[in-house]
């Protein structure tokens, strides 16, 4: 019985070894496992760069409620840091649609060179020294020139690209 009342009176004099911790910590592991703990010792050296700290603003057991009665919840402020995963995937997923939109066009291009290449053949074969020739193989190898020079920035960027991934 005297341990009984010891037991209380102790409870009731240290209510701070019945309350939440002041401080929350919270980080994420290589995996994406999100970790809370109250104790800063018990965070993995690795990690203590990314560390949240959390504070807690209310008791969860308060001096005089009984045992059987709900405590009430901690109310708690995090500090507002943007998820880095979330944009780091968002970049990643924006920089391969960018990648795919220039694949297309370089085939985009690839077949309109081909077409244009066939073409000029075409008219060499079909004409003989003539001058509306010259100037229609002139034309044909400035634009396949040009389109070269497309195809060449578009694997510049391209290039550019994967080495970012």
């Amino acid at each position: 019985m005297r341990i009984g009342i010891w037991a209380i009176l102790l409870w009731l004099l240290f209510p701070s070894f019945f309350s939440v911790a002041k401080e929350i910590y919270r980080w994420t592991d290589e995996k994406g496992d999100v970790h809370l703990t109250d104790d800063s010792s018990k965070i993995p050296p690795q990690y203590q760069n990314q560390v949240e700290k959390t504070e807690v603003n209310e008791e969860v057991s308060k001096p005089g409620e009984k045992q059987g009665e709900k405590a009430s919840k901690p109310s708690v402020k995090p500090k507002s840091k943007p998820d880095r995963t979330k944009e780091d995937l968002e970049a990643y997923e924006k920089k391969i649609k960018q990648k795919k939109s220039i694949e297309g066009k370089i085939e985009k291009l690839e077949e309109e060179l081909k077409s244009t290449e066939k073409e000029l053949e075409e008219i060499k074969d079909s004409m003989v020294r003539d001058r509306k020739r010259d100037s229609k193989e002139e034309k044909l190898r400035l634009k396949i020139r040009d389109i070269m020079k497309q195809i060449a920035d578009l694997e510049k960027q391209l290039s550019k690209i994967k080495k970012s991934l």
